[in-house]
């Protein structure tokens, strides 16, 4: 379970939960001038927050408020939250203005609480955690033009997902096995400025992460699939990633003038044999079988993986859910390029043996495919509303 979100040097923590329709609070036990807020977090799948873990949450959500023709700073990052069955401020009740001088109020609200306000320019800077396991969601809300104290004193804030989800799932050929050992995106942006005027990204990506691992090594059950012909999803050794919104569209695959280090791509360790036979397609079943092995003198036990590289000119949008399906050994195979020229063992790590074709023994090297046939690992795509957050009835 994700637990925690990055912004600037700050920690961020939250726990997820999911709902299959919209949650909304409006219990409120406060002075009848106290300002407050029926809560919605719009209609939501899995690995978002609810109402539950927003009432679990020991610090609640943050307000920030201007007023006023001057937009002063009306409320100062203050947290509200659910506590004895009731929302309320965590320290002193917040007012309404009780001159017309001090409307309208422009109120926007983020979760979970960082260590590091919003200011005036309503604008933050955000960074991913590089460790998928602490990564989370954003989620942030506004409500803006409230010109007159309304009758209930509560404003209703519809919390929005601010990232993209990311998750994988295999489709193999009907007479292969293929163990997945590990899933991971390279070379993507992972911090940028987030504008809560608009509640959206102000700037694309300007610093960039080597990689995030979905999955690592050794191979689990759930990743061995065979004549799997419908998309099976990829049990992630920490769920979803919740990456960046952006355009990858131009860093594309051409090994020869680029290096791995500036591509975006997806990579994905695995190998493949006959299911009836237990023949060798991709990979060794046994590091023993590879025909240098004595050669070269090698140490190395279990079976071998190759990685294999696929590009990624995508565009991530925010709030969007993409599940890439991974064809492996079937029809619709295409195009991956070997990254490593070794093998890898099973438990992740490079070994002393080049990769070469079961089959023959000949040595395979980038940028060629693992097959001569070009059937090797293919990606289709699906995206959906990750959310499917409803439009806010008072904007």
């Amino acid at each position: 379970m994700k637990n925690r979100f990055l912004l600037g040097l700050s920690i961020m923590t939250l726990m997820f939960a999911s709902c299959s329709k919209d949650d909304v609070s409006s219990v409120n036990n406060r002075d009848a001038n106290s300002v407050g807020f029926e809560i919605s977090t719009g209609k939501t799948r899995a690995d978002v927050a609810n109402l539950g873990a927003l009432q679990q949450a020991a610090d609640g959500f943050v307000v920030f408020a201007t007023n006023g023709a001057s937009s002063a700073t009306f409320i100062d990052n203050k947290a509200y939250k659910y506590e004895g069955g009731a929302w309320k401020w965590a320290e002193l009740d917040m007012l309404w203005p009780t001159q017309d001088a001090g409307y309208p109020v422009n109120f926007y609200a983020y979760y979970p609480k960082t260590n590091t306000p919003l200011t005036g320019s309503l604008k933050a800077d955000f960074t991913i955690a590089e460790t998928p396991e602490t990564q989370m969601d954003l989620l942030a809300a506004q409500q803006t033009g409230v010109g007159v104290k309304p009758i209930s004193g509560d404003v209703l804030l519809t919390f929005r997902h601010m990232l993209s989800k990311i998750d994988f799932k295999i489709v193999t050929g009907s007479k292969v096995t293929v163990e997945v050992q590990s899933i991971s995106v390279r070379n993507v942006g992972n911090t940028a400025t987030f504008n809560f005027a608009n509640l959206a990204w102000s700037t694309p990506p300007y610093k960039w992460n080597s990689g995030y691992n979905y999955m690592q090594a050794p191979v689990k059950n759930a990743n061995k699939f065979a004549g799997q012909n419908v998309a099976k999803d990829v049990t992630g050794s920490s769920g979803s990633l919740m990456l960046m919104p952006q355009n990858l569209s131009g860093r594309g695959w051409d090994k020869t003038i680029y290096g791995l280090n500036t591509l975006s791509y997806i990579e994905v360790v695995y190998r493949m044999y006959e299911t009836e036979s237990g023949k060798d397609l991709v990979g060794f079943t046994n590091a023993s079988d590879h025909p240098d092995y004595t050669d070269l003198g090698s140490v190395v036990t279990g079976p071998l993986f190759v990685k294999v590289g696929y590009p990624l000119p995508t565009n991530w949008e925010m709030g969007k859910a993409y599940a890439y399906s991974i064809h492996i050994g079937d029809g619709n195979s295409t195009g991956g390029n070997l990254i490593e020229e070794t093998f890898i063992d099973e438990e992740g790590e490079e070994t002393d043996l080049p990769v070469v074709y079961p089959e023959t023994g000949e040595p395979i090297e980038p940028p060629s495919p693992i097959f001569p046939e070009n059937d090797v690992i293919g990606f289709v795509v699906s995206v959906e509303n990750w959310g499917d957050q409803e439009d806010n009835p008072l904007q």
